[in-house]
C-alpha cells in the first residue's frame, strides 16, 4: 500500500472552551449551575462523552457529547427520527455548535449496562422489546425515508452500497481489484439472501455495551453514522453474536433469539440461518466506516493502521458470507 503503516496517529477531539460549555449550562437550566462531577466516558478523534453531575439543579445529571462530521448525524437522529417512547432512547435535551463540533447534552440513563449486568429475565424482556421496536418502525419507514438522512440498505441499493464500498477501497489503495471483486461477490449473496426483508430503523451497532438498564427498562444509546433503514436482522445478528461487546448477555443468546422470535412471529430456525449473512452486511458498513476515516487523511484506529484492520474485516465478512 502506498501509505506508511507507521503512521497510525489519532488526533483526539479536542473539547470547547470551559466558558462556552458553562454558558452552555447556564442556558439550558435558566440559571448558573454548580458542578459538583465531571466522569469522561469517552475521547476519541470524532467524539467526545461526558456525564456531568450537579448540585441543586434538575435533572441532576446530563450526557454531555461533542462529535465531528459525520458523527453529528445523532444530532438529526435524535430530532428527526428517534421518539424515546419507541426506540427507547435517551432524550436530546439540547443542542449547540461550535464551528464544526456539535455539542448536545443529552438524558442520563445511568451506568448499569446489559454488557454486566444481564440476566435471563432482562434478556427475555429486551429481546421482546427490540421486536416491538423494530415492528413499530417499519410502520413509519416512508416517514424515515423521506427525512433523507440514513443510509438505505435494501434490494438494489445493497449491491450498490457494496460495489460502491469496494471501489472507494481500491481507489485508497486498502485493497487490490482482486479483493474488491471477491468482495463484491460476497455482497451479491448478501443482497440475494437479504434484499427482501423487511425495512425497519436499524441501530447498527447493537452491543450489551450500549445498552443500559434502567428500573424495569433496557434503553439504547449510541445511535450514529451506523444507524440506517435496513433489515432488523442486523441488530439481531450483533447482539446476539460472540462479541466481547455482549459481555454476560452472550450466555443468553438463546433465550434472546427465543423472545425476540416469539414477540415478532418469525420462525427461529429462519432467522438463524439468515444471521451469517446480516453480520457480514454489518461487518460492512464498519468497513464503509474504516474507508471514511480514510479518505478524511486518518490512518489510524484505537487498534492499530486502518489498512490492517481493513484486512481483518473483510476475513470477518467471508467467514460469514461464504460463497
Amino acid at each position: 500500500m502506498a501509505e506508511s503503516k507507521s503512521d497510525q496517529t489519532i488526533k483526539l477531539l479536542e473539547p470547547v472552551p470551559e466558558e462556552l460549555l458553562t454558558s452552555w449550562l447556564n442556558e439550558f437550566y435558566g440559571k448558573v449551575v454548580d458542578i459538583s462531577e465531571r466522569t469522561v466516558l469517552r475521547h476519541r478523534d470524532f467524539s467526545y462523552v461526558e456525564r456531568i453531575r450537579f448540585n441543586e439543579a434538575l435533572p441532576e445529571s446530563l450526557i454531555y457529547k461533542l462529535v465531528l462530521p459525520p458523527w453529528d448525524i445523532e444530532q438529526d437522529l435524535h430530532e428527526r427520527v428517534l421518539v424515546p417512547s419507541i426506540s427507547n432512547s435517551a432524550q436530546l435535551y439540547m443542542s449547540a455548535h461550535h464551528g464544526s463540533t456539535t455539542a448536545m447534552f443529552m438524558e442520563d440513563l445511568g451506568t448499569c449496562y446489559m454488557k454486566e449486568s444481564a440476566d435471563r429475565e432482562s434478556c427475555q424482556k429486551f429481546a421482546k422489546n427490540l421486536a416491538r421496536m423494530h415492528r413499530a418502525y417499519s410502520y413509519r419507514i416512508e416517514e424515515i425515508v423521506e427525512a433523507n438522512i440514513l443510509r438505505h440498505l435494501s434490494g438494489e441499493k445493497l449491491q450498490d452500497f457494496g460495489y460502491s464500498l469496494a471501489r472507494k477501497l481500491c481507489e485508497l489503495e486498502s485493497i487490490d481489484r482482486a479483493t474488491a471483486g471477491d468482495l463484491e461477490k460476497r455482497m451479491d449473496l448478501v443482497a440475494n439472501r437479504l434484499g427482501g426483508e423487511t425495512l425497519t430503523l436499524v441501530h447498527g451497532d447493537l452491543y450489551a455495551e450500549n445498552v443500559v438498564l434502567r428500573q424495569t427498562k433496557q434503553q439504547l444509546i449510541d445511535w450514529s453514522w451506523f444507524t440506517s433503514i435496513g433489515t432488523a436482522l442486523i441488530d439481531l445478528a450483533t447482539i446476539t453474536s460472540d462479541h466481547e461487546k455482549n459481555g454476560v448477555l452472550r450466555q443468553f443468546k438463546e433465550d434472546f433469539l427465543e423472545s425476540y422470535c416469539f414477540e415478532s412471529g418469525s420462525e427461529k430456525s429462519q432467522i438463524i440461518e439468515l444471521l451469517p449473512m446480516a453480520l457480514a452486511l454489518e461487518r460492512f458498513l464498519f468497513l464503509s466506516w474504516l474507508a471514511e476515516r480514510k479518505s478524511r487523511g486518518i490512518f489510524g484506529t484505537t487498534v492499530g493502521h486502518v489498512d490492517d484492520l481493513v484486512a481483518q474485516v473483510i476475513e470477518q465478512i467471508r467467514a460469514s458470507a461464504k460463497l
